[in-house]
């Protein structure tokens, strides 16, 4: 949510700044400023997803004052999300891959693993599939989100032109206006550069599609990946690798090659179709077999297989290629599998093995006490080994304490951060502290319409002479204590306070056309809690006041201890309205007035 308008506050400044100050009259809720600003400070409302209604809405209003079409406005409005999603996540997006066909292959896993973070749970983003053919690249889109279909493709042009320094034509396909969930963007480059296919995907073209010239045979290929599966259209099995072979051929006489005969899918949520499975390639899969056999021996326990599936567009098949999810030595039997089976270069041997290694190290005498990885571990002797120990056993188990040790103190950074901003916030204008949160320089700005009022106590002097500096503190604190409420209420800024001196400004944090009703306001209020306040001797506190109005320079001074300031001649009237004012009376300047 605050991407997107942010963006197209964006948009709107670059072409026509004065419409923004129109929309903001007219379409208050869509054009919100007020909205950026707590964005800043809150992470949840940050983001927050944005409805599809919203978004078309605001590309319609802009596109009335900005002279253009809705689907332009969307499409542009796509390229400069990216730019400002860039900014905050450039490292992690350009991660991704070295050309477009590679970042859009992996951009689905970077989502699988945003969405397990609590404030994005509940959000379905889109699911993207790419297909290359000689001087051809289409890039799948899946999502029941068609009415953003131009924002999305100017999303796709901002990603090619930023990451990848190609300039692209992305043509959306025919059936846009349907709500179908799978649409086509059909992408080419402008034809000017002599490198052009290598931003889109990597020019393979010198390889090979003959089979005989492969330098690797079918026999080889399924003894080096034991645990692969390939399925054609119709979910035919096809071939396998040689470990599931030993588990499947017995049964194929009598359950045949459909591939759910054989297999559920457990993760993702998908139908068992190729075209379901075709749309989630860029997702991690997770498949459990069921009523498997190994010879004359029903298999007690399903073995589920972690792994990806890859689309075989030579065939016009799928391959399922994964790994057997097992972390112990014990689970290898009851799946009738067995190391040997598991080739050398997968990771669940290690996994395996590691396990096995932190069991070892637990069985020693009972009663004693050792350690293990520097935690205190004690034994006790019984029928069964009992080991009081946080330690899990396997590496994976492990990487699941640590995961979420690491959201936990990701939570706690949160709040700290949340506390941070809050912080500046309650010191300086929201824009301000926005920059300074960011580590942006601010630079110094001139205000033309700003109502400053300085404000001091008669006979200040007198009484800290007579009072303990407690009582100076607690009647200042008192006092206070009720303009900074007023502040609130009323939406002045408080510039500083120097001993008995407040000053309050208006039109300064926000623009404001009843900035000097404000201020006029927050005076009577100041005197009217004066009157109410008394000394350490009884007396009531007499302040006298002085208001004008004019141009200021406004600006943050110092980086260690900063402070925003403001300068100007006019700052200096102000300050002398207040030292030229009586006791119980407000001085106001006739520019003020």
């Amino acid at each position: 949510n605050f991407y997107v308008r942010r963006a197209i506050h964006n948009v709107i400044n670059s072409r026509n700044p004065r419409a923004l100050e129109h929309l903001r009259n007219e379409s208050s809720q869509l054009f919100s400023e007020e909205f950026l600003q707590r964005s800043v400070s809150d992470p949840n409302l940050r983001h927050e997803a944005i409805s599809d209604e919203t978004l078309v809405a605001m590309a319609e209003e802009t596109a009335k004052k900005l002279d253009m079409s809705v689907q332009d406005v969307l499409r542009t409005l796509g390229q400069d999300y990216f730019k400002v999603c860039l900014g905050d996540y450039g490292k992690a997006l350009r991660t991704l891959g070295s050309n477009l066909l590679e970042f859009y292959s992996n951009i689905d896993g970077l989502q699988d693993q945003v969405k397990a973070y609590p404030r994005f749970q509940g959000q379905q983003p889109p699911s993207f599939r790419c297909e290359w053919k000689k001087d051809t690249f289409s890039l799948h889109y899946y999502s029941l989100r068609y009415q953003i279909l131009s924002f999305v493709a100017g999303t796709v042009e901002a990603v090619s032109r930023l990451l990848f320094n190609a300039e692209l034509e992305v043509e959306i396909s025919c059936n846009r206006g349907t709500s179908a969930p799978h649409h086509i963007f059909y992408i080419s480059t402008d034809g000017h550069a002599s490198d052009s296919t290598v931003h889109l995907y990597a020019d393979h073209t010198n390889l090979s599609a003959d089979p005989r010239d492969s330098k690797i045979g079918v026999r080889t290929f399924c003894a080096t990946f034991p645990f692969h599966v390939i399925f054609d259209a119709q979910l035919n099995i096809v071939q396998l690798g040689a470990s599931l072979a030993k588990m499947i051929a017995p049964e194929v006489s009598a359950k045949g090659r459909h591939l759910t005969s054989y297999f559920d899918i457990v993760k993702p949520l998908v139908k068992a179709s190729f075209s379901s499975i075709l749309s989630r390639l860029n997702s991690s899969f997770v498949v459990r077999t069921k009523g498997l056999s190994k010879g004359n021996h029903r298999l007690s326990d399903n073995l589920e297989l972690k792994g990806q599936m890859i689309f075989l567009q030579e065939t016009e098949s799928i391959m399922f290629l994964g790994s057997p999810s097992v972390e112990k030595l014990d689970e290898l039997i009851g799946k009738g599998i067995y190391i040997s089976d598991i080739p050398i270069h997968d990771a669940t041997r290690d996994v395996i093995l590691v396990g096995e290694q932190t069991k070892a190290q637990s069985k020693v005498g009972g009663g004693q006490k050792f350690k293990v990885g520097g935690q205190k571990l004690e034994v006790v002797k019984s029928s069964r080994w009992v080991v009081k120990t946080s330690l899990k056993d396997g590496l994976k188990k492990r990487m699941e304490l640590l995961k979420k040790s690491i959201e936990t103190a990701s939570k706690a950074v949160d709040v700290e951060k949340q506390k941070n901003v809050d912080l500046l916030l309650e010191i300086f204008p929201p824009t301000v502290a926005q920059k300074l949160w960011r580590g942006e320089i601010v630079e110094p700005t001139t205000i033309d319409h700003v109502t400053m009022l300085f404000s001091d106590i008669v006979g200040f002097t007198a009484i800290c002479s007579t009072a303990t500096p407690l009582q100076v503190v607690d009647m200042l604190n008192s006092l206070y204590t009720h303009f900074d409420m007023y502040c609130v209420d009323i939406d002045v800024y408080k510039i500083e306070t120097i001993g008995d001196a407040y000053c309050v400004a208006g039109g300064l944090h926000k623009a404001s056309k009843y900035h000097a009703q404000q201020i006029a306001w927050m005076a009577l209020k100041m005197m009217s809690a004066a009157r109410n306040e008394k000394s350490h001797d009884g007396e009531v506190i007499k302040m006298r006041i002085g208001i004008h109005t004019g141009r200021v320079l406004a600006g943050v001074v110092g980086r260690k201890m900063p402070r925003y300031c403001l300068f100007g001649n006019n700052v200096t009237l102000a300050n002398k309205f207040e030292s030229g004012s009586e006791p119980l009376r407000i001085h106001i300047s006739p520019t003020t007035f």
